[in-house]
């Protein structure tokens, strides 16, 4: 194999294992986080806001909205969906266009009896829920929700989030679309079947809907709350708050490390959020006290080996002349053994384990797995932004989404742009820091010869470095933006230890 293979294979194998090991951490979106989200992206045809006349009540006359508007949603003139005036029911409006193309027979303007009976069988679900949310109500003392009040909607807003999972999820037993399916049951029962949506585009939905949920994992928060934006939901949705317990049951990895990781971003951003700050300025903040507190532990574990490759790269002069003594070291037996003793005996008396570095890699991937994990599943990160950017938003979706090129005020391209700028440009900076100082001191040396070995040695490191670079700016412009943020704090981190690390080792090598 030759050494252009042999480095594609090695940058294909090395982005093929990190694409397995960031799926390694579970989703920590139960069936009632993925419900409610299903119900963002398609709440049906019939929206109720506050601002209008009407009022309804719930099947046991226990809540009472007042001040409701209800509007209907219309079927397109151009007969491909659906539209509430000027603006499409775009994700049903998708699905109704998948379906299409597949060829199977769909819904058109007579489906709206379907879809409008299944929205009020769904609302009355949820009414009824909340009723049981507030005992002490009744048929002769109902609770009344007057969405003209602020304080009211507010309210009413957080119950109904809470409970708009029942329009896919069975309360009792939490399986996912038996109760999507039992309110087809009951429709297809009042609606003629010519006006009922085929079981091909059922099928279509169904799989819209879940693959919508899928690209989202952020449900990970100590603190049951409304997060993030998903579908028509700007608000959010609600997600309940998630124990050490929860965390265990997903795996250990969970367990020990991305739970007390999420609770410490919670811990963090809620605490900047208390006084005062903007939601995404918070996060922000919380995202860079993160990478410091992990950075900064990571240290502590690992100092050994740290100050194990500083001492390496301040005994460069020393291993420069040991591989001078020794130039034909990679073609003959004799003096590449001989090289290795001596090389041997300047680690030993140093104190220096080369090995410690592979041990180091080991700790160190799982715990960037976890730290990922974390990040992107925060439920808290999903709220706000900083510069117009969502931190649970990826790099690359951010800027090649040409809406936030060209809206006025939308500035996530530009913010994504930079971030990923800095990131990389502080990730090389950091990782060749050291070579360049490596470089530096072996400059000091008189050289006797050519050594092909050091040669061979010094090309496999570039490669080495140059292939984790790449794979580093590379994740970093896929992956959230919050793992960008980390990426370049740490590298800025990392660039401050190395600097340290050799200041003090140099004032130590000067007392001595």
């Amino acid at each position: 194999m030759n050494k252009k293979l042999k480095i594609g294979f090695g940058i294909a194998t090395t982005l093929l294992a990190v694409g397995a090991l960031t799926g390694c951490t579970k989703s920590f979106c139960s069936n009632l986080d993925s419900g409610r989200m299903m119900f963002a992206f398609e709440p049906g045809l019939t929206k109720y806001e506050a601002g209008g006349e009407e009022e309804f009540f719930s099947q046991n006359k226990a809540i009472k909205i007042a001040n409701v508007k209800v509007t209907v949603a219309t079927w397109k003139d151009s007969n491909d969906g659906f539209a509430w005036g000027d603006k499409d029911v775009t994700y049903l409006n998708e699905i109704i266009s998948t379906s299409k193309k597949n060829g199977y027979i769909t819904v058109d303007k007579n489906s709206i009896q379907y879809f409008t009976a299944m929205d009020a069988l769904v609302m009355q679900n949820i009414l009824n829920h909340i009723s049981a949310d507030y005992p002490n109500s009744s048929e002769q003392s109902p609770k009344v929700f007057d969405l003209s009040n602020e304080d009211d909607f507010s309210e009413w807003d957080r119950a109904f989030s809470k409970y708009s999972y029942l329009k896919f999820i069975e309360a009792d037993d939490k399986t996912m679309w038996e109760q999507y399916e039992a309110y087809d049951a009951i429709v297809r029962k009042t609606v003629p079947s010519d006006y009922c949506p085929s079981t091909d585009f059922y099928g279509v939905y169904k799989s819209k809907l879940n693959t919508y949920v899928q690209a989202y994992r952020t449900c990970l928060t100590t603190k049951t709350d409304k997060y993030g934006t998903y579908g028509y939901s700007a608000n959010g949705i609600y997600v309940e708050a998630k124990n050490w317990g929860d965390a265990w049951g997903k795996g250990f990895f969970e367990g020990l490390l991305v739970y007390p990781i999420g609770w410490l971003i919670d811990q963090i951003t809620f605490g900047f959020r208390s006084t005062g700050m903007s939601t995404g300025a918070a996060a922000f903040l919380g995202i860079i006290f993160i990478t410091l507190i992990v950075r900064s532990l990571m240290l502590l574990a690992t100092w050994k080996q740290t100050t194990g490759n500083a001492k390496m790269t301040a005994l460069q002069p020393e291993i420069q002349k040991i591989q001078n003594k020794y130039p034909n070291a990679n073609t003959s037996r004799v003096e590449k053994q001989r090289m290795a003793e001596e090389m041997q005996r300047l680690y030993r008396k140093n104190k220096i384990n080369p090995f410690m570095t592979i041990i180091v890699m080991i700790i160190q991937f799982p715990v960037f797995i976890c730290v990922w994990g974390a990040l992107s599943g925060s439920a808290v990160l999903a709220d706000g932004t900083i510069l117009g950017l969502n931190l649970t938003m990826s790099i690359r979706e951010a800027m090649f989404n040409g809406a936030n090129w060209g809206a006025a005020g939308n500035y996530a391209a530009v913010t994504a742009l930079f971030l990923f700028l800095f990131m990389a440009a502080a990730q090389t900076v950091s990782m060749l820091l050291p070579q360049i100082i490596q470089k530096r001191k072996a400059k000091k040396v008189a050289k006797l010869g050519k050594n092909p070995a050091q040669k061979s040695q010094n090309s496999q490191m570039k490669i080495f470095t140059y292939v984790m670079l790449a794979m580093i700016i590379f994740m970093g412009f896929s992956l959230v933006s919050a793992m960008g943020l980390y990426w370049f704090v740490g590298a800025l981190f990392s660039i401050g230890q190395t600097l340290l690390t050799q200041w003090v080792l140099a004032k130590k090598a000067k007392k001595q």
